[in-house]
């Protein structure tokens, strides 16, 4: 995709994709202030955001997230690029990904000189004002598995230590987060269960029980269709840790069996998974959202 936006300097930047395993929805009339408790993960596979001169073939941008972080960050012109190898509607992250990336590579290529905490502001914001997301952005901004324990742009985080793991996945269908946010029978039945998957997340902070949790909180929801279900079940039989993608029609898995890095033979989960669709594979990504060099854009 690309914006119009003078300035002559270039940028580009990684942002992870972000799994929510579980979530408490904040609201406020600040959207600075608006956002949501909860406990995720990030991946190595996510958005790559580019920031160059404009040129003579420019058309306009054609994602609102990007237009929103733009509109507050600069009036000058500039040139926007984004490559993703993640799924979009399925609770990946992605319009995160994209607000973050575009804050990051356009302050440096502009010479904005704004801080990382004023750039995640910026995304937060922009996320929550077109209703795609409430708290991706400020774990992508660290990275990990991250414990969303305040809300908003300004969160307080803590970060689950763990071995670097493979992520598995499988998508089923697209859903609307927006529509979703928007539902009041589905925040009733979310806030309660997302409550109590955080409280006992604290009390035992581990990568095992924060795919327990997770789990707990897709049932007690009944946000789980019955693909997702079905996957789930088989994932488990198989020896595996399994829930859903958070707000997505989609299932995340970890093979505990597995040690390998990404790109070898595929593994038990791997395998299983196969049977329900297309099988995507990434590992957890600790860095979180960052400014790369131009040759590295590449995902």
């Amino acid at each position: 995709m690309h914006n119009p936006l003078s300035g002559s300097g270039s940028a580009s930047a990684f942002a992870p994709a972000h799994i929510t395993g579980f979530f408490v929805i904040c609201k406020h009339e600040d959207p600075a202030l608006m956002g949501s408790l909860g406990c995720g993960v990030t991946l190595r596979s996510g958005v790559i955001t580019s920031v160059t001169a404009p040129g003579p073939d420019t058309t306009p941008c054609d994602v609102p997230v990007v237009r929103s972080v733009v509109s507050r960050l600069t009036s000058r012109s500039c040139l926007i690029r984004s490559r993703s190898d993640i799924p979009i509607g399925a609770g990946f992250g992605a319009s995160g990904a994209y607000a973050i990336g575009a804050a990051l590579a356009i302050n440096r290529a502009l010479s904005l000189n704004l801080t990382a905490g004023q750039l995640s502001r910026v995304a937060h914001i922009a996320e929550v004002e077109n209703r795609t997301g409430l708290g991706d952005v400020v774990a992508q901004s660290l990275g990990g598995i991250v414990i969303r324990c305040t809300a908003g742009a300004s969160a307080r985080l803590n970060r689950i230590y763990t071995d670097e793991r493979d992520v598995f996945w499988v998508v089923f269908d697209e859903i609307s987060t927006k529509e979703m946010l928007e539902d009041k029978n589905t925040a009733d039945r979310i806030n309660p269960a997302g409550r109590d998957s955080l409280r006992e997340l604290l009390k035992r902070p581990t990568f095992e029980n924060f795919m327990i949790q997770s789990k707990r909180f897709a049932v007690e929801t009944g946000l789980m269709s019955d693909a997702v279900s079905d996957a789930v079940e088989a994932v488990e039989a198989a020896g595996g840790m399994v829930s859903q993608a958070m707000l997505g029609d989609a299932v995340f898995a970890f093979d505990l069996s597995e040690r390998g890095g990404a790109g070898d033979a595929i593994t038990p989960i791997g395998s299983v998974l196969s049977e329900f669709g297309s099988v995507g594979r990434s590992r957890i990504d600790f860095g979180g959202a960052r400014l790369i060099s131009n040759d590295r854009l590449r995902i």
